[in-house]
């Protein structure tokens, strides 16, 4: 029996379903201290002085660190805090009672200083700055250009010339941010709510000047992430290294407020630029900036503006083109990477410039897109990207064909004749994903059955079912017989670990390279003890009449009979794939609030091999709707002095099942494979590059059936008042 391609159940669920999950926060150690961190009320201020006197004098409190405390709990770097809710101090107590009362007893000097919280006005001539150090807000800006953008623009029969904005949004992951560390004299070892435990491990050790051999992560169940756990905060290294300093464990637990205000947050970029276009809809340039509001520290916010401006041709043929990548400093927590980071800012760019061309033209939508599509791949992006396959405009019609889009419009008109008002929102989208290298180690045990570690890190994807599959096939034995570890840093020895839609193909790959290499050596051993050349079949090497089985050739290893490796680690270098695809959202709007809910989602998506279409078709709905939300849901609210007024959930609205879309996934027949071993592409964030473009469309598409005109929605989210505005004026 293959298993790939198969749609089994989860393999990792048991203990999800019968209550035995173990979160950092589940985990007690002997002699436990808890740590909490004093943040700062203000966006931006001077520390004068951080006094620790009284809390330090409460009964149940062991240490307090301070900015004087030295590396690594230098809070408050150059003097000053630069967002609501910076750490200044760390208190670390006997229990969370003494804890919380002696946080509040930690006195803070400060001095408050103007914030700034527009990207945009940051950049102006006497904004605050962020970072005096360098004597301005824009901390990296970077040019990507093909061809001559003004050139084309000049030559163009229309150019059209507006701002484009993605605002941010809260990852909202279930499990707030939580590590614990204890140090034995000889080991550091932490538990982590991560994503990523063995760049978590190398952090920790580089901070901590400790050799790597002498940290240990662990990964227990971690109740997502999104993205918002990529990022080795300097909380997880500063518990750390009071595990070592006060040599007892410490734990540290993010209230929910308190993870609104520390995690880093998604989206956060704008693209303001000039297009011009043809009267036949053919788009000829785009020449503009993607600016990403990076926050306090530029962690991640140039690295998303640069996916975001390389990403933007998508798979159109436009090729001049003259895009500015910028990150500019503000006074509001770290942006950081959110499902998809960048590609679905690159596609909500481009797919609303293709519907500003519909409406200047007076073309249908999808005609536009068909006129401007590459036909097929491999294609080079003009900002040097390699598109590896796909057919990008026959795969277009058919995901047009199999969504069913023209019906969903014609029922959409009908629908209004009864006084309903439906939105219909179409998207092409192309993505990038994977990267980097992975590792994994494939060891036989004595009874037959074989042991995966992976340094890929799944926290729900269900990555451990899918690699599962591919190594039963590669060894051709039962899937009962393969069982998958992940997020020990003793486990396997390195990894980069689950983000960027790539774990099964970077992690998928290493493992199953390293399942037909350990099927080498022990075919080895197999001939050895049949005495001649032997073919494998479903768990059987055969030479002439005689046979031994894959669990034979295993004991008589371990027995010393004959000589082979019994495990097998392999370091797989992954390279960029791009998976593509249709989506189509339809919402239903009430003129009278403004409100507007999704009904359906549908799409059609190139995904490469797919390994198991129930996981896919998991991800498809958790994405879509993460997306739609963007548009319809969810808002983060400063005010102009850096004041989170969504500090939480009771402020911040994500949306629950009775709000999500009814999903018709649909696969491609006929898939084109990456060149990966596996052949996948990568599904993770697909359906959230896909969905926020058709959103919008869906509502837009509404709100002008609603009122007879046309109108132009140019940021998210929207809301209900703006839509309400729209229609009553």
């Amino acid at each position: 029996m293959r298993y790939v391609g198969k749609p089994l159940p989860r393999l990792e669920d048991y203990h999800l379903l019968y209550g035995q999950a173990r979160y950092v926060d589940d985990i007690e150690l002997p002699g436990m201290l808890y740590a909490g961190f004093v943040r700062s009320p203000y966006a931006h201020a001077r520390v004068r002085r951080v006094d620790a006197s009284e809390a330090l004098s409460m009964p149940g409190v062991v240490a307090v660190f301070t900015p004087q405390s030295g590396k690594p709990f230098d809070f408050a770097p150059g003097g000053k805090v630069r967002y609501q809710g910076e750490a200044v101090a760390m208190v670390v107590a006997v229990d969370r009672y003494a804890l919380y009362d002696a946080l509040e007893k930690v006195y803070v000097d400060y001095e408050p200083l103007p914030a700034v919280v527009d990207p945009v006005k940051a950049m102006e001539p006497g904004a605050p700055l962020v970072d005096e150090s360098l004597g301005t807000n824009v901390s990296r800006r970077e040019k990507y250009a093909s061809g001559d953008a003004e050139r084309a623009l000049a030559s163009s029969d229309k150019v059209v010339e507006e701002e484009l904005v993605t605002n941010r949004v809260v990852p909202s992951a279930m499990e707030p941010h939580g590590v614990l560390a204890s140090h034995d004299g000889k080991t550091l070892l932490i538990y982590d709510s991560t994503q990523k435990p063995h760049i978590v491990r190398r952090e920790v050790a580089r901070s901590l000047d400790v050799p790597l051999a002498a940290v240990r992560v662990i990964q227990p169940d971690v109740g997502g992430g999104f993205g918002s756990k990529i990022q080795v905060y300097p909380e997880e290294v500063r518990v750390a290294a009071a595990a070592m300093a006060l040599r007892r464990p410490v734990k540290w637990i993010a209230t929910r407020s308190e993870d609104f205000k520390m995690t880093t947050y998604g989206r956060g970029l704008m693209l303001r630029y000039k297009a011009g276009f043809t009267r036949d809809g053919v788009l000829k340039a785009i020449k503009g900036e993607v600016i990403a509001d990076a926050g306090a520290y530029d962690w991640f916010g140039f690295d998303l503006a640069a996916t975001a401006a390389t990403m933007l041709p998508a798979a159109y043929k436009v090729r001049d083109l003259d895009i500015d990548a910028v990150s500019v400093l503000t006074n509001k927590p770290p942006l950081g990477p959110y499902r998809g980071a960048g590609r679905p800012e690159a596609t909500f760019f481009i797919e609303r410039i293709m519907d500003l061309i519909a409406d200047e033209t007076g073309l249908d939508p999808v005609e536009v897109r068909r006129r401007n599509l590459v036909p097929a791949g491999p294609y080079d992006n003009p900002l040097g990207l390699h598109y590896d396959s796909g057919e990008y405009l026959a795969t277009f019609e058919r995901g047009i064909a199999a969504t069913g889009y023209y019906d969903l419009v014609r029922n959409a008109e009908a629908e209004k004749a009864r006084g309903r008002v439906l939105g219909v929102g179409m998207s092409f989208y192309i993505e990038i994903t994977t990267y980097g290298h992975e590792v994994a180690i494939v060891r036989a045990e004595r009874d037959g059955s074989f042991t995966v570690a992976v340094g890929i890190a799944p926290h729900g994807q269900g990555d451990a079912t899918g690699i599962a599959q591919l190594v039963a096939d590669e060894l051709q034995v039962p899937i009962e017989r393969v069982r998958v570890v992940w997020g020990d840093t003793d486990a396997v020895p390195d990894g980069i670990g689950t983000d960027g839609s790539r774990s099964i193909t970077a992690g998928g790959s290493a493992a199953l390279l390293a399942a037909r290499r350990l099927l080498e050596e022990l075919k080895k051993a197999a001939e050895e003890l049949l005495g001649g050349p032997a073919t494998y079949s479903d768990g059987t090497f055969k030479s002439g009449d005689k046979s031994v089985t894959i669990g034979e050739v295993v004991e008589a290893v371990y027995r010393g009979k004959v000589r082979a490796q019994l495990e097998a680690m392999e370091v797989y270098k992954a390279r960029a794939t791009f998976p593509y695809g249709v989506g189509v959202v339809v919402v239903e709007l009430d003129p009278e609030t403004g409100l507007a809910r999704p009904l359906l989602y549908r799409s059609y998506d190139d995904i490469g091999v797919v390994v198991n279409p129930l996981l896919v078709e998991g991800q498809i709905h958790g994405g879509a709707l993460q997306g739609i939300s963007q548009v319809l849901y969810e808002q983060v609210v400063y005010d102009q002095d850096g004041n989170l007024a969504t500090p939480n959930f009771a402020f911040y609205h994500v949306p629950k099942a009775t709000e999500a879309p009814r999903y018709e996934p649909r696969l491609a027949e006929t898939p084109h494979r990456s060149d990966h071993p596996t052949g996948t592409k990568g599904v993770g964030e697909a359906p959230t590059v896909a969905s926020a473009a058709a959103a919008i469309k869906a509502l837009e598409d509404a709100i002008r059936r609603a009122t007879g005109k046309r109108v132009r929605l140019r940021s998210t989210p929207v809301t209900p008042e703006e839509v309400y505005r729209l229609i009553h004026g």
